[in-house]
């Protein structure tokens, strides 16, 4: 081989090497180019899912204040109980419902005024003997309630119990934001919670039940004197429309007799939550919002979350 064949061929592997050199720098910025495309289009896709939501958001509020000013009571007979079906939107779809947060049991009844409310307590702990839960952990959430640092009774727990575990904490000594602060509960557990999570909500004053939305176990909760295939039966005999008043709702001849604390009663609510969805692309989302209505009709989000699926 020549002097002048060597150095051809070097100078075509050069030539190859150089070659898939640039080829794979190509590829490469092409990848890092589609990746970068693709972040764009699912930041600007979340971007528009939650302003649809935002829009589910207005639409809850609005439908809300019109119910305010056409109904003196809230059942499953008003707009606001219809589920919003899957719209179309641009890019994907959205769809979202309303439901009545004070069908279920306030949490942060069990304080009133600064002070234990037996009769709350006992409702809670009628709950937790149809699900299976020692009832004197009552003692330890009026506990993480309350603001003194004084245990409530045997089962009570604060500071000394909590900076005790593995990984120490303090009591709240306030009122729960949200319900799932009852698995930080001594007694608690997320086990536990589960069983009631449907069962129970946190609420930033006392609320009465509504007996017009609530289902069969939250009645059964109001007194020991009803039963659950009592209270079935009560919420299968229930118009869609509810009852028009609390005196209504006692008047019955299946609760005649039977001991039920006025306080815990209502067929009016203030407070909504709506759960809203959208797909935009590959872009889901949904939205937690909660809505206070008060006593004027005035409507605000109180808490808000979102996550993506």
């Amino acid at each position: 081989m020549t002097k002048n064949s060597k150095q051809q061929g070097i100078a075509l592997i050069m030539v190859l090497l150089v070659v898939a050199l640039i080829t794979i720098i190509a590829t490469g910025i092409a990848s890092t180019q589609k990746i970068s495309t693709r972040r764009t289009e699912n930041l600007l896709n979340n971007e528009q899912a939650y302003m649809y939501l935002l829009g589910a958001e207005d639409w809850a509020k609005n439908i809300l204040a019109q119910d305010f000013k056409d109904n003196k009571t809230d059942s499953f007979k008003d707009d606001w109980a219809t589920e919003l079906p899957a719209i179309p939107v641009e890019g994907g779809i959205i769809k979202g419902k309303v439901t009545d947060l004070q069908a279920r049991f306030n949490i942060n009844n069990l304080l009133k005024a600064g002070n234990p409310d037996e009769v709350s307590i006992k409702v809670l702990r009628n709950l937790f003997v149809e699900k299976d839960i020692p009832v004197e952990t009552t003692d330890a959430i009026v506990d993480w309630l309350d603001k003194d640092l004084e245990p409530l009774a045997n089962a009570g727990a604060e500071d000394d119990i909590y900076l005790g575990k593995p990984q120490p904490y303090r009591a709240a000594n306030r009122f729960m934001v949200d319900a799932s602060e009852l698995v930080l509960i001594n007694g608690l557990d997320i086990k536990k919670y589960r069983k009631i999570s449907q069962d129970v909500v946190a609420l930033p004053v006392y609320t009465p039940v509504n007996v017009n939305t609530a289902e069969a176990l939250q009645i059964s909760m109001l007194s020991k004197q009803i039963s659950l295939s009592e209270a079935e039966d009560i919420v299968k005999a229930r118009d869609k429309g509810g009852y028009k008043s609390v005196k209504e709702f006692l008047a019955q001849d299946s609760l005649k007799g039977k001991k039920i604390e006025n306080s815990l009663l209502a067929v009016k609510s203030e407070y909504f939550l709506l759960q809203a969805r959208s797909i935009i692309g590959q872009s889901k989302s949904e939205l937690y919002s909660i809505i206070h209505r008060d006593t004027k009709g005035k409507v605000k989000v109180i808490l808000r979350s979102q996550r993506r699926i």
